[in-house]
């Protein structure tokens, strides 16, 4: 029976080149009430945090979030971390409840979400590696044939460029 030895948070920060959004791009309500400059300067992703559950026996899952990193590595790094490392990966459900009920009063919502979510996502990986099998198995494997394809960017143009980029992305999935 393995057990979380560690739990490990890393910041990746975006150092290339930054583009502003399309005119018409909306990710939130302030978009709509406040036209005061760049309103999506907050939901850019210019870092990104890993987050690897490391199990006694040396095999590392990885997860991942893009929601303020730099406070769900402190919230992970500070209260949620403790309370995974020791449990058994396969007591998923149990170590998911214990976090996120340790944290009712502040972290439903938000970067408390988002930091459990890391490290589920983590764990899921890691119980994959554990017993040599891809996730969707331990899922429940495979359910159907052919599955629908769902195409999405976080950015908008035209309605027509849209439709003509998401028909060749769809011409694509077929081949």
């Amino acid at each position: 029976m393995s057990k979380i030895k560690s739990i490990r948070t890393k910041i990746w920060n975006w150092t290339g080149p930054v583009v502003a959004p399309q005119p018409n791009f909306c990710t939130n309500a302030s978009d709509a009430l406040f036209e005061r400059g760049d309103a999506m300067g907050s939901f850019r992703f210019h870092q990104w945090l890993t987050c690897e559950v490391e199990a006694d026996s040396g095999e590392i899952g990885i997860g991942n979030a893009a929601l303020a990193p730099g406070l769900v590595k402190q919230a992970i790094d500070i209260w949620y971390a403790p309370l995974a490392i020791g449990e058994d990966p396969f007591d998923y459900a149990y170590i998911w409840e214990k976090m996120y009920r340790r944290t009712l009063a502040w972290g439903r919502k938000g970067v408390g979400m988002t930091a459990i979510s890391a490290i589920d996502i983590a764990i899921w990986d890691l119980m994959g590696k554990l017993v040599g099998k891809p996730v969707f198995k331990l899922l429940g494997g495979r359910t159907k044939e052919k599955i629908p394809v769902y195409y999405s960017k976080l950015y908008a143009d035209t309605v027509e460029n849209m439709q003509r980029e998401a028909q060749a992305e769809i011409g694509r999935a077929h081949v």
